[in-house]
């Protein structure tokens, strides 16, 4: 049993260890990648229903690979010495990438479900997989690090912009909802509204007509541009200073 869990560990890559790349951990890019494209395709109901079988069948072999190297990785993270014993595989199993694993095998157990939203949810987990090439990557680690180290930031800056979001959501209630009551009547359908005007280019089929409501949207919309600044230059910041700890 040591020395299987030895050579899993030698051809599997779990984040925490400095090796190339093993022709299983290039077949499971390959196969994740496949998986993805089959839920993509098959998201087109047309398509779906000409070739359910093929797509049912993949879902499964896909679901079967997955599960085996579930695990596999189980078996091999005991060379890992904080995830040593059963506790320590109880320990990996709540890491973020064994739970985004555990995630990407759900629909495997619920194959035969023919319920709309189900069938919908399900497709939406299987793409979680394209998530696992994350432990792959210095590179992701780099960035979840730095991301960590401004989470502080990075929270009062989304605290600002739900606040810009209230604010301008409530003077154009004010302004527009007695003209417009469709889409200012309330704060909550206003707040839909300036939360595009915010995070997008418009604000879709509504347009405020009163003086005091085209101010709110242009100020709304030049603070749109800070609300993606903000965290940018924090984030660009946290990626210089990390870099530079690293060299």
């Amino acid at each position: 049993m040591k020395s299987l869990s030895k050579y899993l560990f030698d051809h599997l890559h779990f984040g925490l260890e400095d090796k190339k790349f093993t022709f299983i951990e290039k077949l499971i890019f390959f196969l994740i990648i496949v998986n993805c494209i089959f839920v993509i395709i098959e998201s087109e109901k047309v398509i779906y229903e000409r070739y359910s079988l093929l797509f049912d069948s993949a879902k499964l072999f896909f679901g079967i690979i997955f599960l085996i190297e579930y695990f596999c990785r189980l078996i091999a993270v005991g060379q890992i010495e904080k995830f040593r014993g059963f506790n320590g595989k109880i320990r990996y199993i709540f890491t973020i990438p064994a739970i985004i694993d555990a995630i990407a095998l759900i629909p495997l157990f619920l194959i035969g479900l023919n319920e709309g939203f189900l069938v919908r949810l399900l497709r939406a987990i299987r793409i979680f997989s394209i998530l696992r090439f994350g432990r792959f990557s210095e590179s992701v680690d780099f960035i979840l690090h730095a991301i960590y180290d401004r989470r502080h930031e990075l929270v009062f800056s989304l605290l600002i912009t739900l606040s810009l979001m209230i604010l301008a959501a409530t003077v154009l209630y004010v302004a527009e909802g007695e003209l417009q009551p469709e889409a200012f009547g309330s704060i909550p359908r206003a707040l839909w509204v300036s939360s595009a005007a915010l995070l997008s280019t418009g604000y879709g089929d509504y347009t405020p007509i009163t003086f005091l409501g085209r101010f709110a949207a242009v100020c709304t919309a030049l603070f749109g541009i800070g609300a993606v600044a903000l965290p940018a230059g924090i984030l660009a910041s946290a990626f210089t200073e990390r870099k530079r700890k690293k060299d």
